[in-house]
């Protein structure tokens, strides 16, 4: 599965807290499904919940403000049901913050293309597709007029 590593470096790129100490985070895969159909192809979908947890001396709201723009921004390229999906909205990104960590939990899906050709089976994960070309995605983050966060591509 991809897309945990994919989070966890857009995390540890775009919130300076884990750029300094990368450490604080961590994520973990909960039990999932492989969804399968009985067509001739053996491609098929995972789907799991993920779990991203980011300890700190104190959580502050820059961080948890943070984190979560971060992680919507990510969702938008890689799991864009989340956010265009009423039902979707209400319960695949959840959160939970305590006094020393800010727990955020993902249901998510990859898909894998299986393919037969001439004795060869051909396993590729498949990418979201893509966004509309217009779609510009932004560089820099500010809080309350401060900024709190910047990245290259």
């Amino acid at each position: 599965m991809q897309k945990p590593i994919q989070l966890q470096q857009r995390l540890t790129e775009q919130i300076p807290q884990l750029t300094a100490a990368p450490e604080k985070l961590a994520l973990t895969t909960g039990a999932g499904n492989v969804v399968a159909t009985s067509a001739p192809s053996l491609s098929f979908e995972y789907r799991y919940p993920l779990t991203v947890t980011i300890t700190d001396e104190a959580i502050s709201e820059t961080l948890v403000d943070l984190s979560v723009v971060t992680v919507l921004d990510w969702l938008q390229v890689n799991q864009p049901e989340i956010l265009g999906n009423a039902a979707h909205r209400l319960s695949d990104f959840t959160f939970t913050q305590k006094a020393n960590s800010l727990v955020l939990t993902l249901q998510l899906t990859e898909r894998v293309q299986v393919s037969d050709s001439e004795d060869v089976r051909t396993i590729t994960h498949l990418p979201e597709p893509p966004l509309p070309e217009n779609v510009t995605l932004p560089r820099e983050v500010y809080l309350n007029g401060e900024l709190i966060s910047s990245w290259t591509v």
